[in-house]
């Protein structure tokens, strides 16, 4: 019962509730920017493999480039991943920069893997259509 009364007197606090809902807020448009761009970098992604161009393999590109630039802003250059308590040292500053980077670099990957398989599965779709073999 006492969880409960402290949970309501938090959610009865405006700092509280300001706080949560300036965190959700973050999070949500930072993970809709992320979707964007990756819808963004996977259209490239299916149209150059659809059209060969190289026009498009170099919007792909640079689309994935920039992509990993704003990962990079979030996981970087703000870093919101803390290992340490208090970064005091240069050792835990180091550590916390390179944790930080093996996230960014993870999280970019992951994002890449997951939109070329998109891209791929939605190119061979298209090229199985074009066949006549619809799976219907």
């Amino acid at each position: 019962m006492g969880r409960l009364r402290n949970w309501l007197d938090r959610l009865s606090d405006d700092r509280w509730r300001r706080f949560v809902g300036d965190r959700l807020e973050t999070a949500a448009t930072e993970t809709f920017t992320v979707l964007r761009w990756g819808l963004l970098v996977g259209l490239a992604r299916l149209i150059a493999l659809e059209t060969g161009l190289w026009g498009f393999k170099a919007l792909h590109w640079a689309l994935s480039a920039l992509l990993f630039a704003y990962l990079a802003s979030i996981f970087l250059l703000r870093p919101e991943i803390p290992i340490f308590a208090r970064t005091d040292t240069r050792r835990k500053r180091l550590i916390q920069t390179g944790v930080n980077h093996a996230v960014c670099m993870a999280a970019f990957m992951a994002a890449m893997m997951a939109i070329n398989a998109l891209a791929d599965v939605a190119a061979e779709m298209r090229f199985v259509e074009k066949l006549g073999l619809s799976p219907d």
